[in-house]
């Protein structure tokens, strides 16, 4: 049944958009019907919201949310336009090939929604091969104290820099750690997160000279 839906959407599809936008969507459609196929079928729903954790097995059903740059269009390793950086935690013990490798540890950052912002509950890139995002209503709290509530949890990054050292996360340094999620890795190869570890590393230095030049003027002579 779900091949003979997506085979009829694809003769309506064609019929109104461009060769590309017609493949997509056919590729969408098929995909959403062959996950829930009544579903998709009683419930007045778009395909491409139809795809959620509780229609797939795999990573998408194992509780953690995706990676940002795993589910941004530009592949960057920072909080999207509708979230803020909200809480830290710490895997001490990472024995991956990707970004920390040389550190041997590494500090997951959660990018919560923003109150006021929309964010609905289904799998990364709407496949059951990505972990979930804006489905998890959680939060550490060591960061941006100013914004209360707990929302969804949107996407994380990836940084080995301590998080409290970067000044745009606005975080302190309470201590949460998880060495469960060492293993998780993202999608892509994380876009500019070596260009943006060198800025994080550069603000640090810059912060620390300030504090000595500070530190002289204040020094008694004599």
């Amino acid at each position: 049944m779900s091949e003979k839906l997506a085979q009829g959407a694809g003769a309506l599809l064609a019929r109104s958009t461009s060769r590309r936008g017609f493949l997509r969507r056919t590729a969408v459609f098929g995909a959403a019907a062959s996950v829930a196929p009544m579903r998709f079928l009683l419930r007045p729903e778009p395909a491409m919201a139809v795809v959620r954790p509780g229609d797939c097995g795999g990573k998408c059903a194992d509780g953690w949310t995706e990676f940002c740059c795993s589910i941004r269009r530009d592949k960057a390793n920072k909080c999207p336009a509708n979230s803020y950086v909200a809480g830290w935690w710490k895997c001490s013990r990472y024995h991956g090939g990707k970004l920390c490798r040389r550190e041997g540890a590494r500090f997951y950052v959660d990018c919560n929604r923003m109150p006021g912002e929309r964010c609905g509950c289904r799998c990364g890139r709407n496949r059951c091969g990505f972990r979930r995002t804006c489905c998890n209503n959680f939060r550490y709290g060591q960061c941006n104290t100013q914004i209360g509530g707990v929302t969804e949890v949107v996407c994380r990054v990836v940084t080995c820099t301590r998080p409290w050292r970067i000044p745009e996360f606005n975080c302190n340094s309470s201590l949460a750690k998880d060495n469960r999620t060492c293993s998780h890795e993202a999608a892509c190869d994380c876009g500019d997160c070596a260009r943006r570890r060198d800025e994080w590393t550069r603000e640090r230095l810059r912060r620390r000279r300030r504090r000595r030049r500070e530190r002289r003027q204040v020094e008694p002579l004599g």
